[in-house]
């Protein structure tokens, strides 16, 4: 039985062999799909209104991005906040951090933090990603979350990487949504989507305090209240503000997935089978990985669409960067709508698999939310020539204008040259040519391995890469005599799974 056709009302054959516990949990996720399908089927699919750039960050990232990134961050003084976590068996474990910089309600910024691949702790890139967090994360910046900011850190506190003061504003939107709800009533607007969506269950609102997981085992009311009943102690899912305020459908069908899987192209991650079923299937691993990558965008963007309606008189607030700064990369500017129709030939998912109900295509444009005066703009995504290549779309793109094609040789151009640079580098320069190579059990990571070099005292180049397809790390030196003194300390055990239990337990 697939996720699509799951039915409280029509349990698979083995349902009766679950214990009590798998029963619950079964339930309460089948009756979460059935809510997700029933509210898509009703409003039209949340698509942002602003224009945005995404930048992934993890350790192929160059400092030049950061520094970038720390110049607009000195020039931004809201943000919106979400966290996403791979579910494990014991507990969670933090794998994304996105956060978007709102320069103002019609450009932002997205940064998604890449936490399984972040570069080594003693890295200049990784104290440069430091300092950009703690900026964001200070001055008396305004940090917006659907949730409480303790709870979306919750699972990240063993990265070091942000650090909390008492210097901001955080905004737990949740928390406000349904007192500001109940007084918003008499508002013309609100009446009208109030005679759409009518009845409200309280299946739909967040009595847990939840992230939206499918798989939550908290109770799950499911009788009816009217929209205009106080509800002063409910906390609404983020899911129910965007159908009730936006009139769209914001889909959950992503929440719960392998987040650590490394959503950018750039890690070539997607080389190696997770999300294809029997056979490796290149367009699967490339397409799901967009797909979480628009759900995470998604997360934040509503967020902030509900921000500005709830608080009307912040949209003229002076939030813009005043100085706009392209991003370095290679870029190319695709739509939404390139996503949603990319053909993916998805087969039945079977139970012990992720959720993989794929979103339905719209040929219908859809309109944009207008607030106040502002004019609406289309929701852009940059996403890296890496990527649009690797879907074997053709380099040549037609021509929207003269200035548009001319910068984008200019950058391609740029990059070949970085490209050239580094591979004589890796053939000429120190760092690249003193190397030893040994075996690692699978649990490693970039910040283990240099916690583990460093508690040792050897040092390296910090050049390191992992190969999990071989099952092998090489580290860099530089020179040729801090290789031959790191060759006497680092074994052919040294990455061994009994050195990894007797060190990380």
């Amino acid at each position: 039985m697939s996720y699509q056709t799951r039915r409280l009302s029509d349990p698979p054959d083995y349902f009766n062999k679950l214990t009590t516990k798998q029963k619950r949990n079964w339930r309460k996720t089948t009756k979460k799909i059935e809510k997700n399908e029933e509210l898509r089927t009703r409003y039209r699919p949340f698509q942002s209104s602003s224009n945005i750039t995404v930048i992934h960050l993890h350790y192929k990232s160059t400092i030049n991005i950061i520094d970038e990134l720390i110049t607009k961050a000195k020039q931004t003084t809201r943000y919106v906040l979400d966290t996403e976590s791979e579910k494990g068996e014991r507990n969670n474990q933090g794998a994304l951090i996105q956060i978007q910089f709102v320069h103002s309600i019609s450009q932002s910024t997205i940064i998604l933090i890449e936490t399984n691949y972040l570069p080594n702790p003693q890295s200049i890139l990784f104290a440069r990603i430091e300092e950009l967090c703690s900026i964001i994360f200070s001055n008396n910046n305004e940090i917006i979350s659907w949730g409480t900011i303790a709870e979306e850190f919750e699972h990240f506190h063993y990265l070091g990487l942000i650090h909390l003061g008492k210097n901001i504003d955080d905004i737990n939107l949740q928390s406000r949504f349904s007192d500001w709800k109940n007084n918003s009533k008499t508002h013309p607007e609100m009446e009208r989507r109030d005679e759409i969506t009518g009845h409200v269950s309280l299946d739909m609102l967040d009595i847990s305090g939840d992230d939206d997981d499918m798989d939550d085992e908290q109770p799950n009311y499911n009788f009816q209240v009217n929209t205009h009943q106080q509800r002063s102690n409910i906390e609404w899912s983020l899911q129910a503000a965007v159908a009730t305020t936006l009139d769209k459908f914001l889909d959950k069908t992503e929440t719960i997935n392998h987040w650590k899987c490394g959503l950018n192209f750039e890690l070539n991650t997607w080389q190696n089978k997770l999300f294809s079923r029997n056979r490796y299937d290149k367009q699967i691993e490339q397409t799901k990985r967009l797909k979480m990558k628009q759900y995470a965008i998604d997360d934040c963007t509503s967020v902030t669409e509900i921000f500005f309606i709830m608080y009307p008189s912040k949209i003229n607030h002076n939030n813009e960067v005043k100085n706009e700064i392209p991003p370095a990369t290679t870029a190319t500017t695709t739509t939404r709508r390139t996503i949603l129709d990319l053909r993916d030939d998805l087969s039945d998912i079977s139970e012990d698999e992720l959720i993989e109900i794929l979103k339905p295509k719209f040929d219908k444009p859809q309109t944009t939310l207008q607030i106040l005066n502002e004019e609406p703009a289309t929701l852009t995504i940059q996403a890296t020539a890496e990527e649009m290549n690797e879907f074997n779309l053709t380099d040549e793109q037609p021509q929207q204008s003269q200035t548009t094609t001319t910068t984008t040789l200019t950058k391609a151009e740029r990059q070949k040259k970085k490209n050239i640079k580094l591979k004589w580098k890796q053939k000429h320069h120190p760092n690249f040519q003193n190397k030893i190579k040994r075996p690692i059990y699978h649990k490693y990571d970039y910040r283990k391995i240099g916690a583990q070099l460093t508690d040792d005292n050897i040092y390296t180049s910090h050049q390191i890469t992992i190969n999990r397809n071989l099952a092998e790390v090489i580290i860099g030196f530089k020179s040729k005599q801090e290789k031959e003194a790191a060759t006497t300390k680092i074994k052919i055990n040294y990455f061994s799974k009994t050195q990894y239990i007797e060190r990380w337990g």
